[in-house]
């Protein structure tokens, strides 16, 4: 179920949505900006086109312009006054709802009259874009609407006399248009643009109250709801210090987001609280849109209690209140919403033709304009729905309507049909994906909407049980690896498009501007309080021109189009068969919200597993990596034997033929738990099996199209860092958590052990610097770095590897690896925690290991907590020992792993000390099978000596 005021922005009766506020305020700066004209006829048609708009006459404004452009005081108007009036028209008709007409005249405000005009002020100039950008907006079509705002905050941000209160409101009401857009990331930097702005002016608790609402109608939307309630804190302070400052009607918002954040966290009281705090604040005849929102809130609370026949009751009580406004020209978004929650109720009741029926209403109350199936489904590609999460929320109606008819008559055909409904809310997620150029806007958007995934491989997993057919085995495999690393793959589409479907020029353009915006994020981290205002400003500025700048090479350049927008098919079942050898398993998981699922692919197999998700395997997925990851915990082996048990038992029970190597893709929490330390009952799982990682598997056994020969086999760096260095961090800001940062005394031994295996080149202490490392890191074939890492598990791209800190600039962060292309096969990852990150579902862990994926590296070996020095130093010399004789890299790090476990004492053959590293990427080898050459060209002289032999002994026989 949705509440309207989650999203009030969009359900406004009044249509005070997003930037109509700003708008109107932009309207009274044109009036306040205009001063007397010795022109008489544009004074006195100006005052009587303003009070129209006062006094909401806005169709008499629309006559009167007609009247107008007839007389001749009209054409001796200069190309500024006349574009004022043409301004007030487009007001007018933006009031009116006509946003066509309203566009218009804004473009012929614009581009017409105004282009050329030297009268204009810049600033009016600004605001017509600005109204311009909004009324695109409303016509469902963002990229000019995004375009004209940006340019209107553009030159507003140029304008130093610009007005501090005037800024505030233009970035409150960008952070709403990218809220709509749900662009979270960049949704809350402008919030906070704005929320600082307002801090420091006088009398702005007001609007600081107004925008605090808007952060917590959005982190509703993303379901961050424990953010939400923070913020509904300080919105509360505020109105309990300033209660005269508040107006009534935005307390009574405040509470009902209140109410729906306490509902979401299933605080049933805390919520029927809010929900009668607001009621009591509202009247039904003057505030009769809120007050439905209030009727909703107290429906969906006595859903959730099972009193069913009540919420229905207030359902149709506030449908009623959103009917009479519909009739009176409001929003019909709100009436779609209330047709959602009573579908949903009537569901629950098994009413399910009135859920249909319902259902349907509110399809075409969003849809009004759309084509639809025969299930009255909408046309996905056809679709223009200005609220794809809406559209989503129905089709899972859908789903579950017929998810209840098949309960009912055991038809597997409407079981069908729900996965095919599974299929168009795919669609539009992917549709919404390519809206977003920003990784971190693609992670957000995507981290909501897994849970769909979750019931289409429930579902089709279900009908394979039920029929017995591959196809839908198939099926519930590909909603799994629709979700694997789909960012990570767009990535790399981008990286790959821009280097070989572009010129030089465009590539280094990009660099250039991707640098400038990576610089300013790094500064914002690191400033102080009173800088980060202009930084976080000058951030937005980079963001936006880079943004420009890649929509302009898609216009453009349509071979870069094709290939950075070319759909992301996940691999085949007979595609990923022919990527991976014979003697290794693929298992791909999918975490749900109750199930893990896995799917297992062999040369000759393929087959799912299902086990429960609760309490007790979280507990022990907590208990086994916590124990992991210190020595002076023993590991419990009921917590490993569990794990063991619901994620590779039954699979590897199943598994035919030799099978001795398994490529995990995990999910969820799943990425923390190293697969090979787990029991089996008698031995670890690395005693049978190699085990490797890897994000998806799109991404096995690529090609690996290294752009140049390299010029080194090795290259390592290492460092003991000066005894300031954690000093150093804490002033940069660049320290999390309480661990101190130790001196690596044999960081120097690993990486020159290393480098004698190789030949290679070694940078130890001062010359490890950050530096060398992009001066030689793009010419090599193996990077070795047994260096410091920093984690950062709420921002991933604060994450850092740190080297010799003895120049200014030492920590190499994700964004850094833009800088430099790698060519290397290998990366070694020393640097403690550097496989950890935060975790996105289906995305994976997002840290420095994912960043050098990016950066061009083919397999990464990382570490998924920090051991000793000791035993770090006897892994990675064994394990490139083994790579250097031609092991795969999931073999060569078991090997290397076995050796240290048969001589390692017992104290040391604890998971802490051999556990932590992990390899991730390809499952083959990087050098060929030492000496393979000898062996044939021996295998060869033999053959040819055995056939002369033959030849001269029949030689001797005919004679």
């Amino acid at each position: 179920m949705k509440n309207s005021n989650s999203l009030p922005r969009k359900n406004s009766p009044k249509r005070m949505t997003v930037l109509r506020p700003l708008l109107l305020l932009s309207i009274a700066l044109l009036t306040l900006s205009w001063t007397p004209n010795t022109n008489d006829f544009f004074s006195l048609y100006y005052q009587i086109i303003n009070d129209n708009i006062k006094n909401e006459r806005y169709e008499a404004n629309i006559d009167l312009i007609q009247e107008l452009k007839a007389k001749s005081g009209y054409q001796e108007l200069d190309c500024y006054h006349k574009g004022k009036l043409l301004h007030k028209i487009g007001v007018s008709h933006y009031m009116l709802l006509q946003d066509d007409e309203a566009v218009t005249f804004y473009e012929e405000v614009a581009f017409n009259v105004w282009k050329d005009c030297p009268e204009v002020p810049i600033s009016e100039m600004a605001n017509t874009l600005y109204n311009l950008g909004v009324s695109y907006q409303y016509l469902n079509n963002w990229e000019p609407a995004k375009k004209y705002i940006d340019q209107s905050l553009q030159i507003i941000e140029s304008l130093r006399d610009y007005p501090l209160l005037d800024l505030a409101d233009k970035y409150y009401g960008i952070g709403n248009f990218y809220s709509l857009l749900n662009d979270y990331f960049r949704s809350q930097l402008y919030y906070s643009k704005a929320l600082n702005i307002y801090e420091v002016l006088d009398d702005t608790e007001s609007w600081r109250f107004i925008l605090l609402n808007e952060l917590i109608a959005m982190d509703i939307n993303f379901k961050e709801f424990h953010k939400a309630k923070k913020s509904i804190e300080d919105a509360l302070a505020i109105y309990d210090t300033y209660p005269n400052e508040i107006d009534p009607i935005n307390l009574a918002k405040v509470y009902l987001n209140a109410g729906t954040t306490h509902l979401e966290l299933k605080e049933y009281t805390n919520a029927r609280l809010m929900a009668n705090n607001a009621l009591e604040l509202l009247d039904e005849l003057t505030e009769p849109f809120y007050y439905s929102i209030g009727l909703e809130l107290v429906a969906m609370i006595q859903t959730e209690e099972g009193k069913l026949k009540e919420a229905e009751n207030n359902m149709y009580r506030a449908l009623n209140l959103r009917k009479a406004l519909y009739l009176k020209g409001e929003s019909q978004h709100a009436i779609a919403a209330a047709y959602e929650n009573l579908c949903d109720i009537l569901i629950r009741q098994g009413a399910l033709a009135r859920a249909d029926q319902h259902l349907s209403h509110a399809f075409d109350m969003l849809l009004p304009h759309d084509d639809f199936d025969a299930n009255h489904l909408p046309i996905i590609q056809t679709s223009r729905a200005r609220d794809d999460e809406q559209l989503i929320r129905l089709m899972e109606l859908k789903t579950k309507i017929f998810e209840a008819k098949y309960q009912n008559s055991q038809n597997v055909g409407f079981l069908d049909a729900s996965l095919n409904v599974q299929h168009k809310i795919d669609s539009i997620v992917k549709r919404g994906l390519l809206s977003f150029q920003f990784q971190q806007s693609k992670l957000e958007f995507l981290e909501i909407r897994i849970a769909h995934y979750a019931k289409a491989i429930k579902d089709a997993l279900r009908l394979y049980d039920l029929t017995n057919d591959v196809f839908y085995l198939n099926e519930a495999y590909e909603f799994s690896s629709k979700t694997k690393a789909l960012v990570l793959q767009q990535e790399l589409n981008r990286i790959n498009a821009l280097s070989t479907n572009t010129d030089k020029e465009t590539v280094l353009e990009e660099q250039a501007l991707r640098e400038h915006m990576n610089g300013q994020q790094a500064s914002l981290f690191e400033a102080d309080e009173a800088d980060k205002d202009s930084i976080l400003q000058e951030y937005l500025i980079a963001q936006n021109r880079l943004d420009a700048f890649l929509q302009k090479v898609e216009q453009n350049q349509p071979e870069y189009y094709n290939q950075r927008y070319k759909f992301l098919k996940v691999p085949t079942l007979e595609e990923t068969r022919q990527r991976i050898p014979k003697d290794l398993a693929v298992v791909e998981f999918f975490v749900a919200k109750d199930s893990i699922y896995s799917f297992w692919i062999t040369k000759t197999q393929f087959f799912a597993k299902t086990a429960p998700f609760d309490d007790a395997v979280q507990d022990a997925i907590d208990t086994f990596v916590s124990q992991c990851n210190s020595p002076l915990q023993s590991i419990s082996p009921a917590a490993s034997q569990l794990l063991f048990e619901k994620t590779l038992q039954e699979g590897l029970q199943e598994l035919n033929g030799n099978i001795d190597r398994l490529s995990i893709i995990p999910d969820g929490p799943l990425h923390t738990v190293s697969f090979e330390a787990l029991s089996n009952g008698n031995n670890f799982v690395i005693n049978d099996y190699a085990v490797s990682y890897a994000y998806a598997a799109a991404l096995l056994n690529q090609e690996n199209e290294m752009g140049q020969k390299p010029q080194w086999e090795y290259v390592g760096f290492g460092a003991e860092y000066s005894q300031q260095l954690n000093e150093k961090l804490k002033t940069s800001k660049r320290f999390f958590g309480d661990e101190l940062l130790g001196q690596l005394t044999m960081s120097r031994q690993e990486i020159e052990d290393a480098a004698a295996i190789f030949k290679g080149v070694t940078f130890v202490n001062e010359e490890a610097s950050l530096s060398n490392f992009f001066s030689h890191a793009s010419k090599a074939k193996i990077i070795h770095l047994s260096l410091h890492g920093l984690v950062d598990f709420d921002d991933p791209y604060r994450s850092a590897v740190i080297f010799d800190d003895s120049e200014e600039v030492y920590l190499l962060s994700p964004q850094d690896l833009y800088k430099n292309r790698l060519n290397a096969e290998l990366v070694l990852l020393s640097a403690c925690h550097s496989a950890s990150g935060k975790i996105y579902q289906g995305e994976g862990v997002q840290g420095m290991s994912k960043a050098f994926l990016l950066g061009g590296a083919q397999n990464i070996l990382s570490s998924l907590w920090n051991a000793t020095e000791t035993s770090s130093l006897l892994l990675t010399n064994s394990f490139l020992k083994n790579i250097k004789t031609g092991e795969a890299t999931d073999i060569a790090l078991q090997k290397a792993k076995l050796n240290y476990l048969e001589t390692a004492t017992p104290s040391q053959q604890h998971p802490y000390y051999w556990a932590n590293f992990i390899i991730l990427g390809e499952v083959d080898s990087i050098y060929p099978k030492e000496n393979s050459l000898y062996l044939w060209m021996g295998i060869g002289v033999l053959v040819l000596g055995f056939i002369f032999f033959l030849l001269f002994r029949n030689q001797m026989i005919f004679k």
